[in-house]
């Protein structure tokens, strides 16, 4: 129950090995909105100078030193902040219902506008200054606002209602385009208009509608766009996930439960209405005309958390579906590890797929934002049960992190190709604890301004908790800058066969997915072995000092058809040894073969007698295998040289 909490509010974690991995990272400093009924920042963005976040309380609040009024319901905050976090301006939306700004955005002159909703029935101020009087009842309308990014002044304030009393209409997600223009989506399961321009709901029965709209710069409609079900079965439900406008492009993702009517197109859906399919839409700005779809989905559950461009015009998207289902996104089909997993992959403005990643842990994980840096990296932030590992592509990149049922926040850094670079989290510290991770910015040398909200105790800065027995905001300075590195093994036989199969070990955690490699590696001296049935086992170590390694291991071959090695003893001292060693046999020794760490050959020597001393010290120090051949068989011995 605790697990579906966290993912219909959405939230995080992460977790690594036990020698040299980081398990939680500290925030700089970390703001929290401190009140006695649920609070949160839902988005967060850089105007060049300052960070603005958007977010809500419920009742009074307090946010760092601002007095947060006492009103009926939930409350939206607007506060722009320089980046040591001192406030420079706040503005506020209140009125006697719930009233929030779920997403906004900034225009060319640094001007804020807002996109939300109010159920508000008597007032809705702004600034604590009436702006309008509501004449239904009942009803959830959206609501607009633009605000001046130099002081929180409002600019201009808009509420669009449905048609009838006791419906909803809502706001969600807003973008603008280099002039200016401000696109809104949202949903309703009722008729609207406005300014003139119509958006009928064409259903029977109980449902959602998902729109589009144009508006200039003073909040003045140009254009409107519905996305209609077929109209065969039930009442469907729709509603928009993100908006991003690029040149005169708009990209549009939506999710949606029965094929629904896009431009000329029809978007598939398969299943029985209880989940939702992903829509991709690109339109174009003038007019909105529809110009390119794609779809994906399952037969389970999947959403889409975020769509973002990357700095070559490249399409992002992330969030989650369901372990072991028949998710793909054009044919490709991602990794499964747990219940739920994450999901990041690359399109191209065609929107054609380039790749498709996966992470996910032993139960429930999901992506829920993506960043991109300046030098194109990708930053995806999730979350996920902090008591079982993290794994991305196969790789584990966390160790599973007690208290055991801590619900936490992860932060995983890609390269443009969507290769794994590093990753951190930040958990709770109690059981019920949960670090809910709603957005952020990205600034350079991998500093992270994030927001969203807590709940229980949590340790956002070192040597300190945060506790709130309800949802309370958070905004946190997130230094992300520490390197991590790689190990990749080539396993090979005699022959420069590679050995696949083989099993390789790092500090005792085996790869369970038979890729002989390791990610999220600190500096330091890693001990390591490689097993495989009939095979002699390696052991050795692998340093890491500041860039990623690769260890060559050849692996011998045990001889099956010789004689049982409990026929005879051999013994092998001293050992540990320094300078030499000597070895006895009660038969014949033929010849020996001594192999480093990583199975190079760097000593042999006939013999041709039961016993031999063996002159070691140009070797270093070590765990090196020293291959014995007799009359009667092969042994392998173990020798440690310390100098």
């Amino acid at each position: 129950m605790k697990a579906k909490i966290l993912f219909v509010s959405l939230l995080v974690s992460l977790t690594i090995f036990t020698k040299g991995f980081a398990q939680h990272t500290y925030a700089d400093w970390s703001k929290h909105i401190v009140g006695h009924e649920n609070s949160s920042f839902n988005n967060i963005l850089f105007d060049g100078e300052a960070i603005i976040a958007n977010g809500f309380w419920t009742l009074e609040a307090d946010f760092d030193s601002i007095e947060l009024p006492n009103h009926i319901g939930s409350n939206g905050l607007i506060v722009k902040k320089d980046l040591e976090g001192n406030t420079i301006w706040h503005s506020t939306m209140t009125g006697d219902g719930w009233n929030q700004f779920f997403d906004f955005t900034i225009d060319s002159e640094k001007n804020i506008i807002a996109a939300g909703w109010s159920t508000s029935i008597e007032y809705i101020e702004i600034n604590g200054v009436l702006v309008h009087e509501p004449d239904m009842e009942w009803t959830t309308g959206g609501v607009a606002a633009k605000f001046s990014g130099e002081d929180g002044s409002l600019i201009w304030f808009k509420v669009i209602n449905p048609e009838d009393d006791y419906y909803s209409l809502i706001f969600n997600k807003i973008a603008v385009d280099a002039d200016d223009n401000i696109y809104i989506s949202g949903y309703a399961n009722n008729g609207f208009e406005i300014d003139g321009i119509e958006f009928p709901y064409t259903q029977e029965g109980w449902g959602g509608i998902t729109f589009l709209a144009k508006f200039d710069p003073d909040g003045l409609i140009v254009w409107g766009e519905q996305f209609h079900f077929v109209e065969e079965g039930d009442a469907g439900w729709s509603f928009s996930r993100s908006i991003e406008v690029v040149n005169d492009d708009i990209y549009f993702a939506f999710q949606y439960s029965k094929p629904v009517n896009v431009g000329d197109d029809v978007l598939p859906y398969e299943g029985e209405g209880y989940y939702d399919w992903i829509g991709l839409v690109n339109l174009s700005t003038q007019d909105g005309q529809v110009l390119k779809t794609n779809a994906y989905g399952s037969s389970s559950e999947q959403n889409i958390a975020s769509l973002t461009f990357d700095n070559d015009g490249n399409i992002l998207v992330a969030g989650f579906f369901t372990s072991g289902s028949d998710f793909g996104i054009d044919g490709v089909s991602p990794m499964s590890y747990g219940t739920e997993d994450g999901y990041v992959a690359k399109l191209n403005n065609e929107l054609e797929l380039i790749w498709l990643k996966s992470m996910g842990s032993e139960f429930s994980s999901r992506c829920f934002n993506l960043s991109v840096s300046n030098d194109n990296r990708i930053f995806v932030g999730g979350g996920f049960d902090s008591y079982t590992p993290l794994y991305f592509e196969g790789h584990k990149l966390i160790d599973g992190e007690s208290p055991t049922n801590s619900l936490a926040m992860f932060q995983v850094v890609l390269d443009e190709d969507g290769a794994f670079e590093k990753a951190f989290a930040l958990h709770g510290e109690d059981i019920y604890s949960i670090v809910e991770y709603k957005d952020a910015v990205v600034f350079d040398n991998d500093i992270v301004m994030a927001v969203g909200a807590s709940l229980d105790n949590v340790g956002f800065v070192e040597d300190s908790l945060f506790y709130s027995d309800h949802w309370a905001g958070f905004l946190i300075k997130w230094d992300l800058s520490k390197e991590y590195y790689k190990i990749f093994f080539d396993v090979k036989d005699e022959d420069g066969n590679s050995l696949d199969n083989a099993v390789v070990t790092l500090e005792g955690t085996a790869n369970p997915f038979n890729k002989h490699s390791f990610y999220q590696i600190d500096q330091g001296v890693y001990g390591y072995s490689v097993t495989l049935e009939g095979y002699v086992a390696i052991e050795g170590e692998a340093e890491v000092i500041d860039q990623d390694i690769l260890v060559p291991v050849t692996m011998t071959s045990t001889n099956t058809s010789v004689s049982n090695f409990h026929t005879f003893s051999i013994s092998l001292f001293p050992n540990p040894a320094s300078s030499g060693f000597s070895i006895t046999s009660e038969v014949e020794v033929e010849h020996i073969i001594i192999s480093d760490a990583t199975g190079r050959s760097v000593h042999q020597q006939p013999v041709g007698a039961k016993s031999t001393q063996i002159d070691i010290q140009e070797l270093p120090s070590g765990l090196y295998l020293v291959r014995i051949t007799t009359k009667n068989g092969i042994a392998t011995k173990k020798l440690q040289i310390v100098k």
